[in-house]
């Protein structure tokens, strides 16, 4: 019957056979990277604070799961006021976390095992407590002034003191702060204990690039530039244009993104830094980084970054890039989004990342799947399936591999998030006032919180049955809330059990690295504007790979196109129990099933 139904294509061209390839195999773009959000994963002193030491406990796991590189958050001395990414010295470990003595034996541990490991950089700001920056604010005539954005303010219609511009904060409220002891303010695209550096000073950079050297020579192996996209600014700063004529601050995010020397900068840590050794990069691009813009970061022959973390399947849910304005997407608009950069990246040399969650993103079955518990592990192995089938470098978060949703019923007092808090009090105070100092009705703005603050996805791992769930002795008060809700969800429950999600990752990144066509490919989607069903082929010359995926509650038919041969199509691996010995042109599909097919001629 599937022969029958295939016929040839009248033009004699086969729409599914690309004629485009790359096989520049590299160890990188061959590596599955698991991101630790360290304060979460493992306690070792009964503190509540996971730390280095924890993690050396966890390296067989790791090992056993499939992981290449380990990808840390920020572990440098920090008041913690953004979880880490407020740092106060590059060179030198959190003691919350060990000291450089526990860093050096994490690396030496992971390198046994034929790990790598990647160190989390954040550039475009310190911490307010960074001794750079207590000099710079000293005075006026500070030799370090010029390495943050310090300004004259404007005086308002009324005489009061207004910023040097309207750019508002990624965090809510004015980008700026007033600095009483010098009369001028300083830049701060995220909270006040974050202020910007300025990149346009030669001294920044070299000083950038000297902490590069100092990890690299230690035995980093990786590098992830948070938000790296930010770091150059128009050199006067203008106002942004009036979108909301209520307020003095405005959105100005296409005022400082993707500005007008990031290139030359990025180059320069490449050239001066990161080509001393044999590491890989990723480049965090929030606030928008197109297709086209991406390629100039990322393209072989420029010498900048490895890849970059892109957004725009992250934005589908959010209202006009508004991330608490949550709004319901397609599945035909999750297919275009994937399809645009797999196949770009692939046609200009460049190179994705993968990723469906991390420790800004929600949980990926909380956000694309589903909130029947029926489905909920058949869902997680569907995301698992999806991500790990397509071209580039796979990065899971913690507790991905166990299929871990939201907490449930959390009030804002559970939250640790700056930005959730921010939000919180922002949007109290607005309504307040419009109620003329009445209590506001808050419910909408925990809804949102709910599922998009990003301490949903920082909660402790769950390791076992224990109190705590192995996270931190029992008794020990973990430093964000457990969550209770899926204690059930453990590694030690998942072990045992064959079928589980933690089992299928194990499967599935074995499967991705004897095919190595998954890593290089061509990404083809199938019946692009089908409602539930997410399909694609990797191609590689004349090897093939079937990728089917549904997306929904509910059954789902597919119709194979009759221009692919599947008549010797092979089944490589599935989240449920395929009972049927053929693959057929017409194939049902159950709730959130996922299948993946070799096609052998």
């Amino acid at each position: 019957m599937a022969q029958e139904r295939r016929k040839p294509n009248v033009r004699g061209i086969n729409p599914y056979m690309p004629s485009i390839m790359d096989f520049d195999r590299v160890w990188w773009r061959e590596s599955i990277i698991y991101q630790i959000y360290v304060q979460s994963f493992q306690d070792s002193n009964n503190d509540g604070i996971g730390d280095l030491r924890g993690i050396i406990k966890r390296l067989d796991y790791l090992k056993k799961l499939g992981v290449d590189m380990l990808w840390l958050t920020p572990i440098y001395e920090s008041p913690m006021e953004d979880q880490g990414y407020d740092i106060a010295n590059y060179t030198s470990i959190n003691k919350l976390f060990g000291n450089m003595d526990d860093w050096d034996a994490l690396c030496e541990e992971i390198h046994m095992r034929d790990m790598k490991i990647m160190m989390d950089m954040v550039f475009n700001h310190t911490s307010s407590q960074h001794p750079w920056f207590l000099e710079s604010k000293k005075s006026k005539d500070s030799p370090k002034r010029d390495w943050y954005f310090w300004r004259k303010g404007k005086i308002g219609k009324n005489g009061e003191k207004l910023p040097p511009n309207n750019w508002e904060s990624l965090f809510g409220g004015p980008a700026w702060t007033y600095d009483e002891a010098t009369d001028e303010w300083y830049l701060h695209l995220f909270s006040s204990s974050q202020p910007d550096l300025n990149w346009d000073t030669p001294a920044v950079r070299d000083a950038v690039c000297e902490v590069i050297r100092f990890w690299g020579d230690r035995g980093t192996d990786g590098f992830r530039f948070d938000v790296i996209n930010l770091i150059s600014k128009p050199p006067d700063l203008p106002d942004a244009p009036i979108v909301n004529p209520d307020q003095y601050e405005q959105p100005a995010v296409p005022l400082f993104t993707n500005g007008p020397n990031v290139h030359k900068y990025v180059n320069q840590i490449n050239r001066e830094a990161l080509s001393l050794y044999n590491c890989c990069s990723v480049g965090e691009m929030p606030c928008g980084v197109s297709e086209l813009q991406a390629s100039e970061y990322v393209g072989k022959d420029r010498r900048e970054l490895s890849m970059v973390f892109q957004f725009d399947h992250m934005g589908l849910d959010a209202e006009k890039g508004n991330k608490w304005n949550i709004r319901k997407f397609s599945i035909p608009e999750l297919g275009r989004v994937m399809r645009v950069w797999q196949q770009h990246m692939l046609g200009n040399h460049g190179w994705n990342s993968l990723y469906i969650e991390n420790h800004d993103q929600p949980r990926c079955v909380s956000r694309f799947g589903t909130e029947n518990p029926r489905y909920r592990a058949a869902c997680a192995k569907l995301l698992a399936t999806f991500l790990l089938t397509m071209r580039g470098t796979v990065y899971i978060f913690q507790g991905q591999e166990l299929g871990m949703p939201h907490p449930e019923g959390w009030k804002i007092e559970d939250y640790s998030d700056v930005e959730t808090h921010q939000y919180y009090k922002a949007e109290y105070e607005r309504r307040k006032k419009e109620a003329g100092g009445g209590e506001p009705d808050m419910s909408d703005v925990m809804y949102s919180i709910q599922k998009k603050s990003r301490d949903n996805v920082r909660t402790p791992m769950h390791w076992d049955t224990s109190p705590n769930c192995g996270f931190t002795g029992p008794g020990v008060k973990p430093w964000l809330r457990m969550n209770s809700t899926y204690a059930d969800i453990n590694v030690y429950i998942q072990e045992k059990d064959s079928d589980s999600v933690l089992n299928y990752y194990r499967k599935l990144i074995q499967v991705r690295k004897q095919h190595p066509l998954m890593f290089y490919g061509a990404f083809m989607q199938l019946n692009p504007y089908h409602e539930q069903i997410l399909a694609f082929l990797r191609a590689q010359g004349p090897f093939r790979t079937l990728v089917v995926c549904n997306f929904s509650d509910d059954p789902a038919v597919f119709e194979i196109p009759n221009e692919i041969d599947i008549d010797m199509a092979v089944l490589v691996i599935a989240n449920y129990e395929v009972c049927e010995n053929k693959l057929e042109y017409t194939t049902n599909l159950r709730p959130w099933e996922a299948r993946v097919y070799t096609l052998r001629n």
